[in-house]
Formats: C-alpha cells, sequence, structure tokens
C-alpha cells in the first residue's frame, strides 16, 4: 500500500469513528438514588426526647470513618445506614448501656447538596430539596452557555461512578435519557469544541 493510501485507510478509519461517536447510546441501568441513606459528611439534627433533659435539633456530622460522635454513647456507625435503622440503633444503644430507661431518637438529614458546573450560565452548589433531574438542575443554574457541548455532559456521582448524557436526547425523550439527580452529585456541562 502506497503513502497515499495509508492516509485515505486513516482518514475513513477516523471518520468512522466519529460517526459511531454520534450515534445515540442506549441509557446505562438507571443509577437508583437512595435519599434515606446517611453518608459521610452528612449533617444529621438528633433529637432525643422523653428525656428528663431533652436534647433537641443538635447538629452532628457524620465523620470521615462514617461514625458520628453521640453525648454517653460515643462513637457511632452512621454512614450507609437508613435514618430509621439508626433511629432504632441509638435507642437501643442508650437502653442497653441504661442511660436512659426510655427515649424517643429522632433523626432528620440537615442541607444536602449537588452541583453544577462548566458550561452552565450561574454553576455552582445547590439545595438538594428533593427528587430532580440533570436537565432541571442545569436549568436552575441558568441553563447552558452558547458554548456548551449539550452531547457529553457528566453526572459525577457521590459513590464516584461516572455517566455521560446526552442532553439533546434527554430534551427529546427525557422519560428514557434524563437522569435522576442524588445528593452529592456533580453535573459538569465541558465546552464544545
Amino acid at each position: 500500500m502506497t503513502w497515499k493510501g495509508w492516509i485515505s485507510a486513516l482518514g475513513l478509519f477516523i471518520a468512522a469513528a466519529a460517526w459511531t461517536g454520534c450515534q445515540t447510546a442506549e441509557p446505562a441501568q438507571p443509577y437508583v438514588c437512595t435519599d434515606d441513606e446517611i453518608r459521610i459528611g452528612d449533617t444529621l439534627t438528633i433529637n432525643l426526647l422523653d428525656i428528663p433533659e431533652p436534647m433537641i435539633d443538635k447538629q452532628f456530622v457524620v465523620r470521615s470513618d462514617g461514625t458520628v460522635n453521640l453525648p454517653y454513647l460515643g462513637s457511632i456507625k452512621a454512614d450507609k445506614k437508613k435514618f430509621g435503622e439508626f433511629e432504632r440503633e441509638v435507642k437501643d444503644g442508650y437502653i442497653e448501656r441504661k442511660i436512659f430507661r426510655q427515649v424517643t431518637v429522632v433523626v432528620k438529614p440537615g442541607d444536602r447538596f449537588y452541583s453544577v458546573g462548566g458550561e452552565v450560565k450561574a454553576p455552582g452548589r445547590q439545595i438538594y430539596t428533593g427528587q430532580t433531574t440533570a436537565l432541571r438542575a442545569i436549568v436552575t443554574c441558568g441553563d447552558f452557555t452558547e458554548f456548551a457541548n449539550r452531547r457529553k455532559v457528566e453526572i459525577i456521582r457521590a459513590n464516584g461512578a461516572r455517566e455521560v448524557m446526552n442532553c439533546n436526547d434527554a430534551r427529546e425523550n427525557p422519560t428514557k435519557y434524563d437522569r435522576q439527580i442524588c445528593p452529592g452529585d456533580a453535573i459538569f456541562v465541558p465546552r464544545s469544541l
């Protein structure tokens, strides 16, 4: 094969690779958002009621080792537990150690956030107020800039998993292509070339 033949073959290969990159891929398995799960870095508001001196609206941060340091109990594991499960464990800990004969424990999450960056008009951290999607999150940040690459929006999950989403497809068919956003997720909109 001649030098020109190699260049032609290489050009065809690059064109074929670019063409397949423009096709719409079927969405991956939907990411399951766990709103009711405690995570490292969460702020928890804990109330201890039905005791002689109630502890009301005391805030605790889940430390990097996944524990919370509670009065009279010390460190107790909280990471990856449901709120109701954690409430029962705290209550059982106080009763089993005979600190209180009866106690009611109420645990609520503090503010949780997701972030949107890159080519949006007002990038930043947003308060997670409940179920939302990537398109809604981008709109709350002022929508795309004119330089945004809407076909390769990256979602970085709180657990480190990464997804690439085509927002053009998501606007055409949101039930199929728009992704759910969870607390701790980050959305990055790259610049188009």
